[in-house]
């Protein structure tokens, strides 16, 4: 994959402005513009205007505060992978959020009695089993200590560095979707009724009976759609479009958020009480996560967003270094690392933010 830097395109050159934690093209405009409701068939094209000049309540603005206007952002992490710590440390620190740390568990650690039914050893290999000890845990934790919410990360991640404008707008898809009027007051920028929200994935497909659609368009945050074949759902749309809608399957569990009722009926459904007739555990966390959301059970109320707003970073070097679930090819080596669907890589531009330089790197052109 070849890369470019913006210091060779002028015409898309980015300005920061620390101050306000912006990130905006030269005529103001970072490319992400207010989306509208759609339902039914795509439309042909859909005007709009900047978010910035339109009117914004406080509250939706507060999913570019420090937690991404969830009460905590969770990262998950095996303890002995400081080489992930010291990266999403510093990513998240150059781009105005915060997070607190989890340890991750290996699937040795935990003992056959603790399983619930449904999940056997053998069925699941020791990794996935140790995954999603992980991912409850967090869960766990959003109700130990009595969080409204929390954004749940896997420590592999990456994210566009104007992920502070993107959070607003996708806020504003998951209030219309859920059915309450921007001017609603809320305590959430999400609004008050949802369970999972589900920004982070490797793809999604639309519910079935329900076409609700909340369209951005124009968004040059968006990777082009040459780059991303696999998400059929955006076909039919003009290029940078991007797609908040309640969550058909997603796969994939980088980047999830759980409200305190989506976490207690996760802890029950997932961690407690299993599903013996899909085999619990036995299959990934994050597809028992999937059917969940797809049937609706306990009312359990996802929204997804297309293209994903947080994905897996493949760093250079050995590529067995990408996965602690699966085990990679220690003889392999990749030479330039690099990030699906993320058009201006933090990972890829942590030199030029820390040193104020506008040369990003950006994956392809836009």
């Amino acid at each position: 994959m070849g890369h470019r830097r913006l210091s060779e395109t002028p015409a898309v050159a980015l300005t920061v402005d620390w101050k306000l934690r912006r990130l905006a093209f030269p005529d103001g405009k970072i490319g992400i513009t207010d989306g509208e409701v759609v339902e039914g068939e795509p439309p042909k094209s859909s005007p709009s205007t900047n978010i910035s000049a339109s009117p914004v309540l406080a509250e939706i603005e507060n999913a570019a505060n420090a937690t991404l206007g969830f009460e905590k952002i969770l990262m998950i992490g095996l303890k002995e992978r400081s080489d992930r710590r010291d990266t999403m440390a510093l990513q998240s620190s150059l781009t105005g959020f915060q997070i607190e740390w989890l340890n991750g568990v290996r699937g040795v650690e935990v003992a056959d009695k603790a399983l619930p039914v449904g999940m056997e050893r053998g069925m699941s290999g020791e990794a996935e089993i140790g995954s999603w000890r992980g991912h409850i845990n967090a869960i766990r934790h959003v109700l130990e200590i009595q969080a409204s919410s929390a954004l749940i990360m896997e420590d592999d991640l990456d994210w566009d560095i104007r992920l502070l404008e993107q959070m607003p707008e996708f806020a504003k898809g998951v209030r219309n979707i859920s059915d309450i009027p921007l001017d609603k007051p809320q305590h959430s920028p999400y609004g008050d009724d949802w369970d999972v929200l589900w920004p982070g994935h490797c793809g999604d497909v639309f519910p079935k009976g329900d076409d609700r659609r909340y369209i951005i368009s124009n968004d040059t945050t968006v990777a082009p759609k040459a780059h991303q074949p696999w998400l059929a759902g955006l076909a039919d749309y003009p290029d940078y479009t991007r797609i908040v809608h309640k969550a058909g399957a997603p796969i994939c569990s980088f980047a999830y958020a759980v409200s305190r009722r989506g976490a207690q009926k996760l802890l029950w459904a997932l961690g407690i009480r299993g599903d013996p007739q899909k085999g619990g555990a036995n299959s990934a966390f994050d597809n028992n996560l999937a059917w969940f959301c797809q049937d609706g059970f306990l009312d359990l109320k996802c929204v997804s967003v297309e293209p994903m707003l947080f994905f897996h970073h493949r760093p250079a070097g050995p590529m067995n270094k990408d996965s602690d679930i699966q085990n990679g090819d220690a003889s392999q080596s990749r030479e330039i690392g690099f990030t699906e669907q993320i058009v201006l890589s933090t990972r890829l531009n942590m030199k030029q933010l820390i040193m104020g330089t506008k040369d990003y790197v950006m994956q392809w052109d836009t």
